[in-house]
């Protein structure tokens, strides 16, 4: 049995424990119930509404995700200040917040990680739906006080609901969505169904999407990528027939074929609902198969041209293929308690993964990750004047790559933490602060490192008056390296580099401030956050000037760099209008990235707005929207600046019935049929975004 696998079962050992003795612990009395219009955040471990919390947190509904819904997490999310997508085609992206991506962001479904492998490359997919979930929490700046090192950028969180938590009303209740897109021959369907036996709560649900190539309005390739790729076939080219060129003709015009994917999950979830709070499981099954645009792959070409006759034509290469699947078993509980510590929250997760890489119907590479991750709070509330959480987290897994186009060596990686908040409020004034011990073991082929890490934070926040709430936070938040900056060694065709870890990579430490300021009228509310982060010793790709295996050769090293930036947020009343209610909103976010000594740290975001009018009046609700991004010029020295766009969206949800939930969205994305270019994405040169799209949808709840 495998190391994740020993642990995972004295995880669960430990969770199972914990669920039998849970009427022990039970109250009489339920929990008191909270407003309606009272927006609670539940991944910060103390229970703190969206505009109480000190540091800047985005509460995005269903609803509002079904609106913004864009294939996978990170492109539904873009419209939300300081987030972006690593974009490697609309199977694959991942939230990148504030600059920082991959291991310093952690994406958790329910408060747990996701046990996959999309940290270690920007082509493999989150194995998380937005579709069907309850909601999305994305916490911007450092959230390791709370979820370790690896949220010293920040936290999303998938509420996806699969454990249910709260009884059933009626007999059953549920959903159905089916949608589809035009600018990919997209479909999506969705599908939950709860219900009750007593008190045991059973829920299914499955979600489905495919879609084919998107079409662009030009070329795929920009023209200066299509010249480097002549220049570095030019000596190819000379073997070949003097009829042959590679003209115009040969650059993807109009469609991204490579884009297609199909991804399927599956799941059942049972719980026990008390007046002491819950227990339950939940047994989901995620199924993938995607085309990866734009993936490059070196190859030995001189004695391969040799062989071709004089008029060979240059069939098309097929495309690469990614086939992925996983199991994940989730368990988690909360109770209320007696005495000091009041409330008990639990949550234990289990996954096995695995995806292998297909070329021309052979595997250039399997991934394998087993793991388990644990995490317990004990929690203390006191009439809201002061409140606390205190925790253990555990994670265990074993991370294995096979093939030729294997970058990294098996690994085995363990963290154990502990941490503790606490929280007084005065009223006017309050404070609060956290702290965070931890321990990380990666166990390689070539070597075994251990880092110990500790992360503080201190918030000071004020009310000066009753619409105002004024926050300050300093914190110092030490990262230990991942695996794959340790322990890679290869080719690695979705970054088109060959990369090299570094077996004495030391800890990244990082001193950040925060400042935030929220107002909020009957009409009007407004946020903004100015942040900046000194950090010592950030680790990133660098490259050498040397290549191998027909790649540019990066190695991970440690430079010292501070990133700054700022976001603002704000909607207002704008009145009535024929008949409809007006709103405007509008949200602004900017980060800078740079290299003590001078640089700066690749594939950072430009600056970014969003700008939309929305009209209601009874079943009609729309909003137009522009989406406006500026060049980025400030880059590090191996890569181009990218141009800057403006796309122009549009919805309109109708809602036809008053005592139904029943609602028919039309929407329009790029409707201007626009190129544009994701500068955080590693293909920005092969693959932009989607071009002008049309869905329709429809949403029934019962």
């Amino acid at each position: 049995m495998s190391r994740p696998a020993r642990l995972a079962a004295r995880l669960s050992a430990a969770a199972s424990l914990i669920a039998l003795s849970s009427p022990a612990f039970a109250l009489d009395a339920a929990p008191a119930a909270e407003e309606t219009d009272v927006i609670v955040v539940t991944s910060a471990p103390i229970r703190v509404t969206s505009d109480e919390l000190v540091g800047s947190v985005t509460v995005i509904d269903e609803d509002q995700l079904i609106r913004d819904l864009d294939g996978n997490i990170a492109d539904t999310l873009e419209r939300q200040p300081g987030v972006t997508s690593s974009y490697f085609g609309p199977a694959s992206g991942r939230p990148i917040v504030r600059g920082l991506g991959a291991e310093r962001v952690r994406v958790l479904i329910n408060g747990l990680g996701g046990l996959d492998a999309s940290t270690s490359s920007p082509d493999h997919a989150v194995a998380a739906e937005v579709l069907g979930a309850t909601g999305v929490e994305v916490l911007r700046g450092p959230a390791a006080i709370a979820y370790g090192g690896n949220a010293i950028g920040g936290v999303v969180n998938i509420l996806d609901g699969r454990v249910p938590t709260e009884p059933v009303d009626c007999a059953f209740d549920g959903f159905v969505y089916l949608g589809s897109t035009s600018v990919d021959d997209g479909t999506q369907l969705a599908g939950r169904l709860t219900g009750a036996i007593g008190p045991i709560v059973l829920q299914g649900d499955f979600v489905r999407r495919e879609a084919d190539g998107f079409e662009i309005p030009g070329y795929a390739e920009t023209e200066e990528a299509h010249d480097d790729h002549d220049e570095d076939h030019g000596d190819h080219d000379d073997d070949h027939d003097d009829d042959h060129d590679h003209d115009e003709e040969e650059r993807a015009f109009g469609l991204v074929e490579d884009a297609f994917y199909t991804f399927e999950t599956a799941s059942f979830g049972a719980s026990l609902v008390q007046n002491w709070g819950y227990v339950g499981i939940s047994v989901k099954d995620t199924e993938a198969e995607y085309g990866l645009p734009g993936h490059v792959h070196a190859h030995e070409h001189d004695d391969d041209h040799d062989d071709h006759d004089e008029d060979h034509d240059h069939e098309e290469e097929e495309a690469p293929v990614l086939v992925m699947d996983q199991t994940r078993i989730d368990l988690r509980g909360e109770h209320a308690l007696g005495g000091f510590l009041n409330r008990l929250r639990w949550s234990f997760a289990h996954s096995d993964y695995g995806h292998a890489e297909i070329e021309e119907g052979e595997i250039g590479a399997l991934f394998d990750l087993e793991g388990a991750e644990l995490r317990i709070e004990l929690a203390h509330d006191h009439d809201g004047v002061r409140q606390g959480a205190w925790g253990i987290q555990a994670l265990a897994q074993d991370f294995a790559a096979i093939g030729e186009e294997a970058y990294i060596e098996p690994v085995t990686t363990q963290d154990w933490g502990l941490f503790a908040t606490e929280r007084w409020d005065f009223g006017e004034w309050g404070f609060e602060g956290g702290a965070r011990i931890e321990t990380r073991n990666l166990d390689g082929e070539r070597a075994e490192r251990t880092f110990d890490t500790i992360s503080a934070s201190g918030s000071f926040f004020f009310r000066p008056s009753e619409p105002w709430f004024l926050a300050a936070t300093l914190s110092r938040t030490e990262r230990a390296p991942s695996d794959v900056e340790v322990f890679a060694f290869g080719p690695h065709a979705a970054t088109q580099t060959f990369e090299i870890g570094a077996l004495d990579l030391g800890k990244e430490t990082a001193w950040s401030g925060e400042a935030t300021a929220r107002w909020r009228g009957d009409r009007m509310r407004g946020e903004a956050n100015l942040f900046y982060a000194d950090y010592d010793g950030f680790i990133a790709l660098f490259p050498t000037g040397a290549e191998e295996d027909g790649f540019d050769v990066f190695e991970y090293r440690q430079r010292d760099a501070r990133l700054y930036g700022f976001e603002l947020a704000g909607e207002a009343g704008l009145g009535a209008f024929a008949g409809f209610e007006l709103t405007g909103e509008a949200g602004v976010d900017y980060v800078r990235a740079e290299l003590d000594g001078g640089g700066d740290l690749p594939r950072i975001p430009p600056l970014s707005a969003t700008l939309a009018l929305i009209a209601e009046k009874g079943i009609w609700s729309a909003r137009g929207e522009a989406r406006l991004v500026a060049e980025q010029d400030e880059v590090a020295e191996f890569e181009t600046p990218t141009d800057g766009y403006a796309l122009l969206n549009a919805d309109l949800v109708v809602s036809p019935f008053a005592n139904r939930d029943v609602s028919l969205i039309l929407g329009a994305r790029n409707i201007t049929d626009q190129e544009a270019r994701v500068h955080t994405s590693f293909l920005k040169n092969q693959v932009p975004l989607p071009g002008r799209s049309f869905r329709i949808a429809l949403r029934a709840g019962f």
